[in-house]
């Protein structure tokens, strides 16, 4: 495999832009089905960029960030939608503080960020399917406040 590109000098926008190309690529041949990403971790990690504290391990539950003040953040990330109703992975408890999601577009810049308290999130309809509760992006932005400022000048010194 030393045809590989070098992919160590890459912005992470460069990364998840060729990661979108490959997982459509192997989607055209009919290989793979979804569209999972690393976009969940990335926003996790933008999100403790710009609050700091403590990203929590994979296997905490209820929440990503535990911030120096000890607020407990859960964070969530969507790619490009066309339908503003496009749904987040859904919150099975919502033992946390508040919950920030982020909204990329197709170029991966961050397109918006909304800050939910917990008790909000609460609000939306317990879903029995997903076993939890699925918030629409429209229901997001209604509950929510924009943190988007602040979320994209973390997401600009994430290549450091």
């Amino acid at each position: 495999m030393n045809d590989l590109p070098d992919l160590t000098a890459l912005p992470v926008r460069s990364l998840l832009l060729l990661e979108a190309s490959i997982v459509k690529e192997l989607q055209r041949r009919e290989l793979v089905r979804t569209n999972n990403k690393p976009l969940g971790d990335i926003a996790e990690h933008i999100v403790w960029l710009a609050r700091g504290g403590v990203l929590e391990p994979t296997s905490t539950k209820s929440h990503d960030i535990t911030t120096p003040t000890g607020q407990r953040i859960q964070v969530k990330a969507m790619g490009v939608r066309t339908v503003a109703g496009g749904k987040f992975s859904p919150f099975r408890s919502t033992d946390f503080d508040t919950a920030i999601f982020l909204v990329f577009d197709a170029a991966f810049d961050l397109a918006e960020a909304w800050e939910v308290e917990a008790v909000r999130i609460e609000e939306v309809t317990l879903s029995a399917h997903v076993r939890g509760r699925q918030p629409t992006l429209n229901q997001v932005r209604a509950f929510g406040a924009s943190v988007t400022a602040e979320m994209q000048a973390a997401y600009a010194r994430i290549d450091g």
